[in-house]
């Protein structure tokens, strides 16, 4: 990432070894439309932000001490993007204003997942506007593909500190067939331990692998993702998993060694008429240690709660021991750390940013 921490960054902690790459990870971002209305009340405020009459960096502005000084900051970009004038729809089959983009960019993310449920929504158009957009905008993707060429290309994030492999895939698309198998990432094991491969064989220092799984409003993590994180964590290519769609947040695992982060709920999304928990999220940053010798290890895993306010403003506001970020917010804190910390997140290392 080229940017500067900001004022009042969130500096990362000290390497351990040679060299250090550190990743900062977030949630869904789902423009309901109570959020594109926001941004449509926030316009102005902000000229490098301010879109055609949109502004999505006060929503975000809080992440940004989080997320900007990591090397990498991966955003989950959940849904196709629409013309900037629109229209604009909403569930069951999004289509979302692309003005979003330079407040993710201001926000300090540089990198977003683009394979999920949702990726079909609008068909292969909308693949190909969400990618032309994204490429626009300087935002790296991995997830769908506009040609077959590109699905075999891996995607490696150049810092200066290292080269990171990333592997965006879901576990299906609401019913929606891709116009061809290549179009979008399956929870596939094979295909992804050979993505992982071809990263490695491409340059990569380390690879992540970003799943768009589970059950929605379940914070335990189901079979599919268990098995897939059991899996990928075993293979010397993959060195980190780390998932969203279920909306809710759900734990934080060690498996050989290595990380499995199962849910982090929502970025920012207004689902208001849900299940519990889906006004709280997670931000997690990973570090990870190159020794002496040449390996890579996991050295730090940190993280951050957050909850937005089911009505307007909406904001995403990180939950620390002396913020409770709004009303109905004042339990939130607590439930998040004990659904981290389920099997044993903080025991092996994991602890939470203040």
């Amino acid at each position: 990432m080229v940017a500067a921490p900001t004022r009042g960054s969130v500096g990362n902690p000290s390497c351990p070894g040679v060299r250090c790459v550190t990743i900062a990870l977030s949630g869904d971002v789902l423009l309901h439309p109570q959020l594109i209305e926001q941004a449509r009340q926030d316009a102005g405020t902000d000229p490098d932000t301010s879109v055609d009459g949109m502004d999505f960096f006060p929503i975000l502005a809080a992440q940004q001490k989080y997320i900007q000084s990591a090397d990498v900051g991966i955003c989950h970009q959940e849904t196709p993007l629409a013309e900037p004038d629109g229209p604009f729809e909403n569930y069951p089959a999004f289509s979302v204003p692309p003005q979003v983009l330079p407040a993710l960019i201001k926000t300090g993310y540089d990198t977003c997942s683009t394979a999920s449920n949702h990726t079909l929504d609008q068909g292969t158009d909308g693949i190909t506007r969400t990618l032309d957009d994204l490429d626009a905008a300087g935002l790296i993707h991995d997830g769908s593909y506009r040609t077959k060429a590109d699905s075999q290309t891996p995607v490696v994030i150049n810092t200066p500190n290292g080269r990171v492999g990333f592997i965006s895939t879901a576990y299906g698309f609401n019913g929606y067939e891709p116009d061809e198998p290549w179009q979008v990432n399956t929870i596939d094991i094979d295909l992804i331990k050979a993505k992982a491969r071809k990263a490695r064989q491409a340059g990569a220092d380390l690879v992540i692998v970003a799943m768009h799984a589970g059950e929605e409003y379940q914070s335990t993590p189901n079979l599919e993702q268990k098995n897939a994180a059991k899996a990928l964590l075993a293979d010397p290519d993959v060195d980190l998993i780390y998932g969203h769609h279920a909306h809710v947040v759900q734990p934080m695992e060690k498996i050989n060694g290595k990380w499995a982060i199962y849910g982090l709920g929502n970025n920012i999304a207004a689902q208001l008429n849900s299940a519990p928990g889906v006004q709280q999220g997670l931000l997690v940053r990973v570090q990870f240690s190159q020794d002496k010798d040449g390996s890579w290890t996991t050295s730090d895993v940190a993280w951050v709660a957050s909850y937005q306010d089911a009505g307007a403003p909406y904001r995403w506001c990180a939950l620390t021991s002396s913020d409770t970020c709004g009303t109905g917010s004042g339990a939130a804190l607590a439930e998040t750390t004990q659904v981290v910390n389920q099997w044993g997140a903080n025991t092996d290392g994991a602890h939470r940013l203040d």
